[in-house]
């Protein structure tokens, strides 16, 4: 099998166990995850599904108003307003996942994984020329 065969293939396994993590959301960055080539993509909303987003400014309210329209079923000046007051609590004290990594994706674990196991499967001379680019 060739390498970008093998990385092909994990990083479709990556971008499967990425979006089990992804647990409550508006379903966008779930979707956006796709392979190119040998690279994982996906919007950047999946930065602050693992690392939050910490206190200081208003996040970005179409996020927040998609989020709150497909878990809670607000729809209309109902939703804006529910997703401003979410807003304005990550302004002031930010997420969750950022007081508290544990709750995000975790992606450096799951990467870590993936790198293990596909490394597990390349022929050694590979391997040693595969690691010098990460």
């Amino acid at each position: 099998m060739s390498y970008e065969t093998l990385t092909n293939k994990h990083l479709n396994n990556l971008r499967e166990r990425i979006r089990g993590r992804i647990a409550v959301n508006s379903g966008e960055a779930a979707e956006s995850l796709e392979v190119r080539g040998n690279q994982l993509l996906g919007n950047d909303y999946i930065y602050f599904l693992d690392q939050g987003r910490g206190p200081g400014k208003f996040p970005p309210p179409t996020n927040i108003v998609a989020w709150v329209r497909s878990q809670l079923g607000l729809e209309g000046r109902e939703a804006k307003q529910v997703a401003f007051l979410i807003g304005r609590k990550i302004s002031q004290e930010g997420t969750a996942i950022y007081k508290d990594k544990s709750k995000g994706l975790r992606l450096d674990e799951l990467i870590e994984e993936m790198l293990d196991e596909l490394t597990k499967e390349l022929p050694e001379e590979v391997a040693v020329e595969a690691l010098k680019w990460l």
